[in-house]
């Protein structure tokens, strides 16, 4: 790798970090709106939109600072070590207003009474702290402390450590009230945050969420259950997303499952790389929530046809194989029984093939009565033919005639 390939690559790397954070903003404020239609606490609502809002500021202030197509190939290492600089003025102003905001609709929340909506809040004020550290990692932090140092120590001191217990609570939402088939999803992603308001944004449509926080553990989820779709972050330890969806879609009994990836990474050369390796859609973090949605229902639509396609095609040869069986004479009428059940022409097929095998039967029973009762007819002929010729022999007369002659004489004594 060249230094200019080195320098783009710091560049996204540094992306990558600041997005998560601000990802997870952006997935919780849009699950505080939903839970705040569900309790008729709407006039929390502008806030948390204003929260929103300023998340998504700060998003394009993020790729528009890190993206090395809009930076001079000759300037791209000076890009790299300008752009705390840029970022610190820019940033902070934008963080502070998240920071005051939550804190406001904290205090309002529990005034009113709505402590339900305090732990998603806080997180929100863990996900800025936490975006604050990435920013002052590039100055103050020492190198030794990594990225998931930091990371793990928000999130598991308090109060985070008493949020990351409540937020495995999930909203129980009915799935008859949402027009999307309810489907088994894997989401795979190593960051917390964004795992969780995935998954309960996921949960609120109605699908069964499973949750895996790298490739490798993911795999091994995969062996274990059946899933209709997979929700694919890229950079992970372990096995990161590339190396996981390779393994899917080059392996028979996982290749139809439809994998979506959803990752901070947004160049056109990594789009390509996972559509090329078989991935139904990519989609950019912070996920769009409408968008993420018609993706999920089409991807588990398609699951649906082709389950569907397999499942009918496995019928098709359960019918050749018995049309095989009554070639030979071994047919069983059971062995149709699951899709003489399906109300298609398939099913159809098989309740014609089995009520003539029926018919068959029945007349190859009647057909070995009858030939058992011309058996019994024909024995009773030969027995008759036997004792006829039995008793029209001389030998049997003159022996009738000698017992009459006995009977005769002791009759007359």
């Amino acid at each position: 790798m060249n230094q200019m390939e080195s320098e783009s690559s710091s560049l996204i790397n540094l992306r990558h970090e600041l997005l998560t954070p601000l990802n997870a903003i952006i997935g919780y404020s849009e699950l505080l709106v939903e839970e705040c239609k569900d309790f008729g606490s709407n006039k929390f609502i502008p806030d948390i939109q204003k929260i929103i809002q300023t998340t998504q500021d700060l998003v394009g202030i993020v790729h528009e600072a890190t993206d090395s197509d809009r930076t001079n190939a000759n300037n791209l290492e000076q890009s790299v070590q300008t752009t705390e600089a840029a970022l610190d003025f820019q940033l902070r102003t934008f963080l502070n207003a998240i920071l005051g905001y939550s804190e406001l609709l904290i205090e309002n929340a529990e005034v009113e009474g709505c402590s339900d909506l305090v732990p998603d809040l806080l997180k929100i004020q863990a996900a800025a702290k936490l975006f604050m550290v990435y920013i002052n990692k590039l100055q103050v932090i020492p190198p030794e402390m990594n990225t998931t140092d930091l990371e793990h120590e928000l999130l598991t001191t308090s109060p985070t450590e008493q949020l990351q217990e409540a937020g495995a609570h999930v909203d129980q939402v009915d799935a008859a009230a949402t027009q999307i088939i309810g489907g088994n999803i894997l989401v795979v992603d190593d960051n917390p945050m964004n795992r969780e308001t995935l998954a309960r944004y996921l949960e609120r449509l109605g699908h069964t969420v499973t949750m895996a926080e790298n490739g490798q553990e993911a795999f091994v989820m995969l062996e274990r259950c059946s899933f209709d779709l997979v929700l694919l972050d890229i950079m992970m330890p372990v096995l990161n997303g590339y190396e996981l969806l390779q393994r899917l879609k080059g392996d028979t009994g996982w290749r139809d499952i439809p994998v979506i990836m959803i990752s901070a990474l947004d160049e056109i050369d990594s789009v390509v790389r996972c559509i090329e390796l078989g991935a139904e859609d990519y989609l950019p973090k912070p996920f769009d929530a409408v968008l993420l949605r018609a993706r999920i229902t089409a991807s588990l639509e398609k699951k649906r046809l082709r389950d569907q396609e397999v499942e009918y095609l496995k019928n098709v040869a359960k019918i050749t194989s018995a049309a095989v069986a009554v070639e030979r004479g071994e047919f069983a009428l059971e062995s149709l029984s699951d899709v003489a059940q399906r109300t298609d022409g398939l099913g159809q097929l098989a309740r014609v093939f089995q009520s003539m095998a029926r018919e068959v039967f029945s007349r190859e029973l009647q057909l070995r009565q009858q030939v058992q009762q011309l058996r019994i007819e024909l024995d009773e002929a030969c027995q008759d033919r036997k004792v006829a010729e039995i008793t029209e022999s001389e030998y049997f007369q003159r022996l009738q005639s000698k017992a009459h002659e006995l009977r005769r004489i002791i009759d007359d004594q």
